[in-house]
């Protein structure tokens, strides 16, 4: 199965896709230009809304709008008014900013830093509820990626990139902890490393594989790789379903640094899609219900 390019669009670091079907929009992030994106899938029209700064992840809240990571801040956007929900996050790592994150069942932002030149076990996973203040989850992250939960919500699964492992915790849905964590994809020996991650409808994991120019399934219960989406990007970031029946793959990818490799790849950086025969879930929103 084969990816094809979607938008003629370029993305420095195209990351964090998400299907709001609500607004049948598609929102995804260029993490270190700072960039919002928006595409209607209705009128096929996409734009941008510059930050003025990294912007890691972008998820719907259920009061309107959405909920962004900033480099060190999670806001709100509604309109014209952002509301500061959490800053100066990672006080104590300045070269530390946001870079992916999911929503819980309970509308929880689970979301994660990194340093921004990749140092080890300064990030962290934190976890924001509605009213109440972020709290850490985890501790010595390197690169904390991928975040997705088992369909009964008993599990999340978690990337920390240069682990080599996908990692699954026990997930508490009415308290939002965390415990034993056990390694449950071994990626070493993959072509490229795990990056951004989602669960399909039958509770399959799809993971990005930075490096690896694919997006690989996996079933939860066997650890074992069940089928993959060629990507013909070296750098694949993300992805997520969406479109109105939840059926379509979007994948994004970054265009990375290396002049050579861009030339070898002169698609890098763009957002494709896949049909690959099954359905996703619909994105969990911020908020208290």
């Amino acid at each position: 199965m084969k990816a094809e390019r979607i938008l003629d669009l370029v993305m420095t670091l195209g990351e964090g896709p998400m299907y709001d079907e609500q607004a049948d929009t598609l929102h995804w992030v260029d993490i270190v230009e700072g960039r919002l994106w928006q595409h209607d899938l209705g009128s096929k029209r996409s734009r941008h809304t510059a930050m003025g700064e990294s912007v890691g992840l972008v998820v719907p809240h259920k009061k309107g709008g959405l909920v962004a990571a900033l480099k060190d801040s999670l806001v709100h956007l509604k309109g014209a008014q952002n509301t500061l929900l959490a800053g100066d996050v990672d006080a104590e790592h300045p070269g530390n900013r946001f870079n992916d994150g999911k929503c819980d069942a309970k509308g929880r932002l689970l979301c994660g830093t990194m340093h921004g030149q990749g140092e080890k076990g300064k990030g962290s996973l934190y976890v924001l509820e509605e009213g109440r203040p972020l709290r850490r989850l985890v501790k010595d992250v390197s690169i904390s990626n991928g975040i997705g939960f088992s369909l009964d919500n008993r599990f999340m699964y978690y990337v920390d990139t240069p682990t080599g492992f996908l990692w699954r915790f026990e997930y508490d849905l009415a308290t939002g902890e965390v415990a034993n964590r056990v390694p449950l994809i071994d990626y070493r020996d993959e072509r490229g490393d795990f990056d951004g991650l989602c669960v399909d409808s039958e509770g399959c994991i799809w993971a990005a594989h930075w490096g690896g120019y694919q997006v690989s399934r996996w079933d939860p219960e066997t650890g074992q790789k069940i089928g993959q989406v060629e990507v013909p990007a070296p750098f694949v970031t993300s992805c997520c379903f969406g479109g109105p029946e939840l059926d379509r793959l979007y994948i994004t990818t970054a265009s990375g640094w290396d002049k050579a490799l861009k030339q070898e790849y002169p698609l890098s950086g763009a957002l494709f899609a896949a049909a690959p025969g099954v359905r996703g879930l619909p994105v969990q929103r911020f908020g208290i219900a």
